[in-house]
């Protein structure tokens, strides 16, 4: 008598590995290091994953599958991490760019004595109340509380600032550092300049490093030209504080 014998091929049925589908899981959530920098951990996590998937789904004898999908995850996630970091170091790199612009166009214009457009660089009240009325203490109570008043101050205030008064002082500032400061004022660039130049001046006791905050935010505008109407998105850079370097 011949028997029949039945052999089972142990691939027709594997389980599929659980950290396959973790990894393609946390692949696609890797799309959220796109929004925040903090969430720059999602990819990390994902690669971790996708590999000891790999290695999990690969050693020989393994009766798991979803190699296939902890690949799919693998890619995800890199995908996303090199597109979050090429996007946020893109704009670190235009929003240093900008924050240097600003900073000189406004030495430019505290140079060139035009104190009015060197007001309109800074957020109000970057000089405070009291300190600007100082300066006006004897002015009669219509003046006092008049917004002109009030304006004329806050220059006078902030010329006499010593900060600014070594900018006005120089020919040419010379960029140390600018980094974010996320500390003292969240958001805001803090871009150092180096004003030694001001050495040559009568005024000694000037700071030869100062420090100025800037910050920015997008408006709507009027556009600008003939023919035109509507509303434009205008990206707008403000000083928001400006101190000797301690």
């Amino acid at each position: 008598m011949i028997a029949d014998t039945v052999e089972y091929d142990a691939d027709d049925y594997r389980p599929i590995s659980t950290l396959a589908v973790l990894s393609l899981i946390a692949g696609c959530s890797s799309v959220l290091a796109l929004i925040n920098q903090i969430l720059w951990v999602v990819p990390l996590l994902a690669v971790g994953l996708s590999i000891a998937a790999i290695r999990d789904t690969s050693v020989q004898g393994s009766q798991k599958s979803g190699r296939g999908i902890a690949l799919i995850g693998l890619a995800l996630s890199v995908g996303f991490g090199v597109q979050s970091f090429a996007v946020f170091s893109g704009n670190t790199m235009i929003d240093r760019s900008r924050a240097r612009e600003t900073v000189s166009r406004w030495h430019r214009v505290i140079r060139a004595g035009d104190w009015d457009m060197a007001y309109g660089f800074c957020v109000p009240g970057i000089v405070p109340l009291s300190e600007a009325y100082l300066e006006n203490k004897n002015h009669d109570q219509h003046h006092h509380d008049g917004a002109d008043s009030r304006k004329q101050s806050q220059i006078k205030a902030l010329q006499e600032m010593p900060a600014i008064r070594a900018l006005a002082a120089c020919n040419r500032i010379i960029f140390s550092s600018i980094e974010e400061d996320n500390r003292q004022f969240p958001g805001s660039l803090r871009v150092t300049v180096d004003v030694s130049e001001c050495k040559q001046h009568s005024e000694n006791r000037l700071p030869l490093v100062v420090e100025i905050w800037l910050n920015h935010k997008t408006q709507k505008e009027p556009q600008l030209g003939q023919g035109t109407a509507g509303l434009q998105t205008v990206e707008r850079w403000q000083v928001i504080r400006v101190d000797p370097s301690e």
